[in-house]
């Protein structure tokens, strides 16, 4: 008795090449809902600099008048961050650009 592989008949290329074409549009649907790493490296650099700040005023390391001017930084660097996840310019494009007003 020799052992013999079975052969499976592969699919037609029409098919074939609208599986991988419906596999491509689910990963650019994917790629689309994900965080831009610019966006989160920000947003991740931008909580561990308010939780330090928060912690050295905590133990009066720095005053009430720096305490919030890091908050205040914070802040902006939070709205850096959301425009440039959410900004309005091309998706390839690294810079973001401003909305446009009518």
């Amino acid at each position: 008795m020799s052992k013999k592989k079975k052969r499976h008949p592969q699919p037609a290329p029409s098919a074939r090449t609208r599986s991988q074409g419906a596999t491509l549009a689910d990963e650019k649907k994917q790629m689309g809902k994900r965080f831009k790493p610019a966006a989160r490296n920000l947003l991740l650099l931008n909580l561990v600099f308010l939780a330090v700040a928060q912690l050295l005023y905590n133990n009066e390391m720095i005053s009430l008048a720096a305490s919030s001017l890091c908050t205040i930084l914070g802040v902006i660097l939070l709205f850096v961050a959301l425009w440039i996840q959410f900004g309005n310019g091309p998706s390839g494009d690294s810079t973001p650009r401003p909305p446009r007003l009518k």
